[in-house]
């Protein structure tokens, strides 16, 4: 109860915002003072969408001159952000967006390209096939670090030492990885193409929003809910659902359809059930807590006439940017080896022209990032531009729990999962845990809910085990170790 009691008395000094969107991560365009044991949170610039955005026409000359300015826009902002008194390469994943970075760059650097990549051993997560040919089709001297189930769980500690807070996901460990092959190269700066989802419409959530709209409209339709299963032909549990259980988890409602939150709820209801497995002290002192109450006083007055795509993007872009893509996913893990990511399309004057936009252009139809794939029609390789949009993930439970022996890869894993270990630390529900682990090491559990849970569960027992438990260990092994990754203790 020691470490539990030491939690939430730092946790309770923070302002209800900044505890909302995690430990001391703010979204772009807010500064924070800390002054005499007070915070004070302020805003300088916000994302807006104007509300003349969604009755906005669109016509082929007015498309092209958008393709022009875009163009004119992006190019400015990769060039200005090669400027550095080091070489600068460039993170490679396969798809669009940093490919058309990639292609950007090559017009401004007079000497071959370095650019870097991430490639897995499991085929499920592999993009390595697209990556070969964008560097084929742009002749980069290219670079790539192959992580297997094993490499992912061996760093995992030192992934969440580095992000100082926990995770619900395993996809930072493979760029902490990545970032170390960039500094072993010799490089210590990266351009990348984070923000174009956001931007520009590129992320299945905001398809989703327009099929679960779309739905909505005639609930009880038993064509419309093929279209989700169409949208996540990778994710099973999508797939061997009845209508009637994706009309439960999507939020299929009168009262969800209204809601200002409504892109997200099916997201956040997922994550939220996590808390099934917290501990009695826990639940007691999170009791009565209303964080879409909370959320919905911080949004923007203009928020409610905007369109229903905007407002999934704002919310992506104001919160699950900041607050883990740019920050665990990216400084985090980058900095770890010094390596520092640039990146060209969060440049303000790309994102207030990217708000300015009307959604047919950025999604034309289900055609995610249109306008965008129009201006890297001239540069990337026909194929890229064609390929079906894959999220970037990582592997998950397998890199913990091996299901050839249902046995865990590493020490570390069953003693912070232990019984008397999350008995000690006092977060978690020894039983309700045990019992997700003995479904997970015997292969009974498959969902994406029990894999975040697991991953959620673990990286807490692990930021307490490393920051207020052994702090002191971890830091003495962290400036005395040779090696580039610091082990569990």
């Amino acid at each position: 109860m020691q470490a539990l009691n030491q939690v939430f008395t730092f946790w309770h000094t923070l302002p209800p915002r900044t505890a909302f969107r995690g430990i001391l991560e703010l979204p772009p365009g807010h500064s924070m003072t800390v002054k005499m044991g007070s915070i004070r949170i302020n805003s300088y610039w916000q994302l807006g969408f104007p509300e003349s955005v969604a009755s906005s026409t669109s016509t082929a000359d007015r498309d092209q001159e958008y393709v022009e300015r875009l163009g004119e826009l992006l190019i400015d902002a990769a060039r200005i952000r090669l400027r550095a008194d080091v070489p600068v390469g460039a993170y490679l994943s396969g798809g669009l967006d940093s490919s058309l970075i990639t292609a950007i760059v090559k017009r401004f650097t007079n000497s071959r390209l370095k650019t870097f990549s991430v490639a897995f051993e499991d085929p499920e997560y592999d993009e390595s096939f697209y990556q070969r040919q964008v560097v084929s089709h742009l002749d980069t001297d290219h670079h790539e670090v192959r992580c297997t189930h094993n490499d992912i769980g061996r760093v995992f500690p030192d992934v969440i030492w580095h992000a100082e807070k926990p995770l619900l996901r395993n996809a930072a460990a493979p760029m902490f990885l990545l970032s170390r092959l960039v500094r072993e190269s010799g490089f210590k700066v990266v351009l990348t193409g984070e923000g174009a989802d956001e931007l520009f419409g590129g992320y299945d959530i905001f398809k989703e929003t327009k099929i679960r709209s779309f739905w909505g409209v005639q609930p009880d339709s038993k064509l419309r809910p093929l279209l989700l299963r169409r949208l996540y032909p990778y994710m099973q549990e999508i797939q061997n659902q009845p209508s009637s259980y994706l009309k439960m988890f999507f939020r299929i409602r009168p009262d969800e359809l209204r809601s200002p939150l409504f892109s997200h709820l099916p997201r956040w209801d997922m994550t939220s059930r996590i808390g099934m497995f917290f501990s009695d002290e826990v639940k007691a002192e999170i009791k009565g807590c209303q964080p879409y109450k909370e959320l919905e006083g911080e949004l923007p007055a203009a928020y409610k006439s905007w369109d229903s795509f905007s407002r999934a993007q704002y919310l992506e872009a104001a919160y699950l940017l900041p607050g883990y893509i740019l920050s665990s996913q990216g400084d985090r893990v980058a900095m770890a080896h010094a390596v520092e990511g640039r990146f060209p399309f969060l440049d303000y004057r790309v994102a207030e022209f990217a708000s300015s936009l009307p959604p047919t252009l950025k999604m034309r139809g289900l055609d995610e990032k249109y306008l965008l794939k129009r201006f890297a029609a001239t540069l990337l390789p026909a194929d890229v531009l064609r390929r079906p949009k894959q999220p970037y993930r990582a592997p998950g439970v397998k890199s913990f729990v091996d299901p050839d022996n249902g046995q865990a890869r590493f020490d570390y894993v069953d003693d912070l999962l232990s019984s008397d270990r999350l008995r000690q630390y006092g977060v978690f529900n020894p039983h309700a845990v045990q019992m997700l682990v003995s479904r997970l090491k015997e292969g009974r559990a498959t969902s994406v809910r029990d894999g975040m849970a697991f991953t959620g569960v673990l990286s807490t027992q692990l930021l307490i085990h490393q920051f207020i438990t052994n702090f002191t260990k971890r830091t003495d092994h962290g400036a005395n170790s040779e090696e580039n990754t610091c082990v569990y203790r």
